[in-house]
């Protein structure tokens, strides 16, 4: 008859598992609960940057006007277009790309634990 004394002053066993077992299943229920937090976010509808229309815009007007060119065969317009037309896009890249340099530099800091501050956005 070895029964385990249960009663308030029982000694208690130091590689005892139900201690762990609690706080790893509290750990395991935190997790659970920031993986549908992340899951939520990345559902949430995100708002198109105007940066990017302007380059789908772009993008878009150069392609209908080589294709009117291709259907009328009139190349006269190319000796304007072409200049106008890569003109635009080029500034509207360069200015993309140095937002998306700015945000992605703000993303690092922030993930190190740096607070971004003016002065660290001085140098190109």
């Amino acid at each position: 008859m070895c029964e385990e004394y249960t009663g308030p002053d029982a000694v208690v066993d130091p590689a005892d598992p139900d201690p762990q077992l609690r706080q790893l299943a509290e750990e395991n229920k935190k997790l659970r609960e920031q993986i549908q937090q992340m899951r939520a976010a990345a559902a949430a509808k995100k708002k198109v940057e105007f940066s990017k229309l302007i380059f789908l815009g772009v993008s878009i007007a150069t392609i209908a006007i080589c294709r009117m060119i291709w259907i009328t065969m009139d190349t006269s317009v190319l000796a304007y277009l072409i200049p106008a037309v890569f003109a635009e896009m080029a500034s509207a890249t360069g200015f993309y790309y140095t937002k998306a340099k700015a945000e992605n530099k703000i993303k690092l800091m922030t993930l190190n634990g740096v607070k971004p501050e003016p002065s660290n956005f001085e140098t190109y």
